[in-house]
């Protein structure tokens, strides 16, 4: 008998009560070990990509390349590392290939996967996959999605150390991020 049977919730039904475009809201009615049945609500989305790139800045230390946009969530401006959504059908990493090209113009010779993890397993079902892009190059013009304003920037890894966690350095995700980072750049 496995011994995570008493505590798996089994889905009964799943109904989506609104699409919101990037994600849908549903309400799940699951049943539990013991026979209690309960409605919970779940947002179905995609899942995510963050794609963490080293660059040297005007004084040669090495920098993040991050975007810089306001966020509707919490009416501010963000500074993060590039990153968005992977279309259906499409392989995270591609979707990461994908998005830092649209959102800062640079290209990489590979992409690491780094990390992954569930934003809030609580009421989200996606994964948000981090990778390094190793080698990148400035190639094009940034190509944006018709809602996206976009500053690009280069942000010293001292800097963002220090500011992580407050000001526009606020986005969780970004902070997630770093974290893979710095445990792939100690891996020996």
């Amino acid at each position: 008998m496995d011994k995570d049977n008493d505590l798996i919730w089994i889905e009964k039904n799943k109904k989506v009560v609104k699409d919101f475009r990037i994600f849908k809201a549903c309400e799940v009615t699951s049943s539990a070990p013991d026979g209690r049945v309960n409605t919970f609500v779940q947002l179905d989305s995609p899942h995510w990509v963050n794609i963490v790139c080293v660059v040297k800045n005007e004084s040669r230390e090495d920098s993040f390349l991050m975007v810089r946009q306001f966020r509707h969530g919490s009416n501010s401006i963000t500074t993060e590392f590039p990153a968005g959504l992977v279309d259906k059908g499409e392989d995270p990493e591609n979707a990461a290939k994908r998005e830092l090209l649209e959102e800062t113009g640079y290209s990489a010779e590979k992409f690491i996967l780094i990390g992954e993890a569930n934003p809030d397993p609580a009421f989200m079902n996606n994964t948000s996959y981090t990778y390094f892009a190793v080698n990148p190059v400035k190639s094009k013009a940034q190509s944006l999605d018709e809602d996206e304003l976009i500053d690009v920037k280069t942000v010293s890894i001292k800097e963002f150390e220090s500011k992580m966690g407050t000001g526009e350095f606020i986005n969780a995700i970004t902070i997630l991020a770093y974290t893979w980072y710095k445990r792939y750049v100690f891996i020996p």
